[in-house]
């Protein structure tokens, strides 16, 4: 009996340890995918552009969340482009360390302080329900763009090739 009991704690202590390497390798191929790819995740900012205000400035959250009334859309559309089964929302901790002060016409600056208002001269972006194939190959990433009450959400695909994430489209799935 004790014999059986070594080999549960065993077993269970493997499983434990490599669930946690797995989302720390998640976590940090999510890292890489962002810094690699921040200028073509914060496209399109101009859609924002309002007569009054010249110059806008881009927040960035710092942390990436979930939205779970998305997450089933994102999950299927993930899914379909492509053609993988049983995929399903990363719910690790990525956190965004460095990002450029400028892309565009837009200064950008991290939200360390999670202190978004509906300020009008601020776009405030955040990276939310962050998918990964489970041979880290694919991957996607929804952006959520909002100014005062307008918003945008976007999914934008990624493929790696060569150790490197490659932008292979993206899809609008809302605007307000």
């Amino acid at each position: 009996m004790v014999g059986n009991f070594k080999y549960f704690v065993f077993i269970l202590l493997h499983i434990t340890l490599f669930s946690c390497q797995n989302k720390k390798e998640k976590s940090k191929l999510g890292k890489e995918l962002i810094s690699e790819n921040l200028p073509i995740l914060l496209d399109n900012l101009d859609y924002f552009k309002v007569s009054g205000t010249p110059h806008l400035s881009a927040g960035i959250y710092q942390y990436v969340g979930e939205v779970k009334s998305d997450q089933t859309m994102v999950i299927e559309k993930f899914q379909n482009r492509f053609n993988l089964n049983n995929e399903k929302i990363f719910n690790g901790p990525i956190k965004i360390g460095k990002i450029p002060q400028k892309i565009g016409n837009h200064s950008v600056f991290l939200n360390t302080e999670n202190a978004f208002g509906k300020r009008s001269d601020i776009i405030n972006i955040s990276f939310v329900n962050f998918i990964i194939s489970e041979n880290n190959q694919y991957a996607s990433i929804e952006v959520i763009k909002s100014l005062g009450s307008g918003a945008k959400f976007e999914i934008y695909y990624f493929k790696q090739n060569n150790g490197k994430w490659i932008f292979v489209g993206k899809e609008v799935i809302g605007v307000g």
